[in-house]
């Protein structure tokens, strides 16, 4: 059996001491690690919170929108006849409100014909107003430019008819035409064009009682 001095006995103990108190240091290091990952994952779990909480919020605005969206369609599609919305999608409504708001604006301009003429009176001419002389017609440069695109405006008012001519560009017009109707009146105006050396493209026509008007697109044919 080994004898140990006083010294050796106390120093044994000392030793001894620093191990547990190193063993105690590691095991508080460990608990105060676990503790930070809790913290953090409550951390992260808040987070997560937040990030539906916007989501949801995003889905609720987009819902009242769209919602808002087809009550304003509703009522839009209310003010016309069912006959200018084929199909009930926003394209189809939107454009016929835009197709029954023109022919609307067609029909203002025959009733201010229609107006015009009951106060001044009709000169009694059955023949149709022709387009035989274009140096009578005054162009005027609108200012509003699309690109490098330029518009030019000319307008003549007589009892027999009104006439508006809008150039677009190099050789694109718009020819819109405003009388009392007449037999064969439509024919004899289209010749009228061609023999101006217009191409035409697309024509309308808008009646109101006794007045009609035309609405040509034409091209002009360049020589």
């Amino acid at each position: 059996m080994v004898n140990y001095n006083e010294e050796e006995k106390a120093l044994m103990v000392s030793q001894k001491e620093e191990e547990i108190n190193v063993t105690f240091v590691g095991e508080n290091s460990k608990a105060n690690e676990s503790k930070k990952k809790r913290k953090r994952t409550k951390i992260r779990m808040k987070s997560s919170e937040e990030v539906e909480n916007q989501r949801m919020t995003h889905i609720e605005v987009e819902r009242n929108r769209r919602k808002q969206m087809n009550e304003h369609l509703h009522v839009l599609r209310s003010l016309m006849p069912s006959s200018y919305v084929q199909r009930g999608d926003q394209a189809s409504i939107v454009g016929g409100a835009i197709e029954f708001v023109r022919e609307l604006e067609q029909l203002l301009q025959c009733l201010e014909s229609q107006k015009r003429r009951k106060l001044y009176g009709d000169h009694q001419d059955s023949s149709l107003m022709e387009i035989q002389n274009p140096s009578n017609l005054v162009f005027a440069p609108n200012n509003n430019e699309i690109g490098i695109i330029q518009e030019d405006i000319a307008e003549i008012k007589s009892c027999l008819a009104d006439v508006e001519v809008k150039i677009i560009g190099i050789d694109n017009a718009m020819i819109k035409i405003l009388s009392k109707r007449r037999p064969g009146q439509l024919i004899n105006t289209i010749s009228a064009l061609q023999d101006l050396q217009l191409n035409i493209i697309h024509t309308n026509v808008t009646t109101i009682e006794h007045t009609v008007l035309y609405t040509f697109n034409v091209k002009v044919r360049l020589r």
